[in-house]
C-alpha cells in the first residue's frame, strides 16, 4: 500500500470509520475494525488519534461544518431569503441522499448523548444550525419577505426539527412516501407559513 502523508491519512482513516461506524454503531466499533477498514495496523491509527472517541467527534464536526458551509454557499448566491430557506432544504435533502452512511452515523450519535464529548458536540452542532435559521429568517424579516410577528427562534427550532424529519424518514426508508417532491412540498410549506 501507498504511501501517505500526515493529513491524507488522517482523512483516509476518517472516511474508513464513518463506513465501519455505519455498519454497526459507536458502542461495537473496535479501533481494530477501522484500521482493517483502511488497511493499515492499529497503531498506526492510533498515530493520529488517541481513541475511539477522538474520530467519531472528528467525524460529527466535520459533517457539521459542511452542512453549514453548503448553507453559507446558498446564502452567499441568493439574494433573498426565501430562496435562501428553499436552498438550504433541498441542498440538505440532496446532500442526505449522496451520503447515507453519514446520516447513520449522525443518528448513531443521538445514542451516545450519555457520552459527554458527543453529547456536548451534537448540542453545539444543532446550536449552529438554529442560530443560521434564525439569521435567513431575520433577514427575509429585514426585506419585508417574512412575517415580522413570527418567534423567529422557535420558528428556526422548527426548521431545524425538519431536517430531523427528513433523516428518519431516510433512515426508516421511506422513501416512496418521504421522496424527493414530498420534501420539496413540505420546504414550501413551511415557507408558505412564514412569507409575509
Amino acid at each position: 500500500m501507498a504511501r501517505l502523508r500526515g493529513e491524507e491519512r488522517r482523512k483516509q482513516i476518517l472516511q474508513c470509520a464513518v463506513k465501519v461506524f455505519a455498519r454497526s454503531n459507536y458502542r461495537g466499533t473496535r479501533m481494530a475494525d477501522i484500521a482493517r477498514e483502511v488497511g493499515v495496523s492499529e497503531a498506526a491509527i492510533y498515530k493520529y488519534f488517541p481513541k475511539k472517541e477522538a474520530i467519531f467527534l472528528e467525524i460529527l464536526e466535520h459533517m457539521s461544518q459542511r452542512i453549514v458551509t453548503f448553507w453559507q454557499e446558498e446564502l452567499e448566491k441568493k439574494p433573498k431569503a426565501l430562496e435562501v430557506l428553499r436552498a438550504m432544504g433541498r441542498t440538505y435533502y440532496e446532500r442526505m441522499i449522496r451520503h447515507p452512511e453519514e446520516l447513520k452515523v449522525q443518528f448513531q450519535a443521538i445514542s451516545e448523548i450519555d457520552t459527554t464529548a458527543i453529547a456536548r458536540r451534537l448540542r453545539r452542532d444543532h446550536e449552529t444550525y438554529v442560530a443560521f435559521f434564525s439569521k435567513v429568517l431575520k433577514q427575509g424579516i429585514r426585506e419585508g419577505a417574512i412575517r415580522a410577528d413570527l418567534d423567529v427562534k422557535t420558528v428556526a427550532w422548527i426548521f431545524n426539527g425538519l431536517g430531523i424529519l427528513m433523516n428518519l424518514s431516510r433512515l426508516l426508508k421511506f422513501d416512496v412516501e418521504f421522496n424527493r417532491p414530498m420534501s420539496h412540498r413540505i420546504i414550501e410549506y413551511m415557507i408558505d407559513w412564514v412569507k409575509k
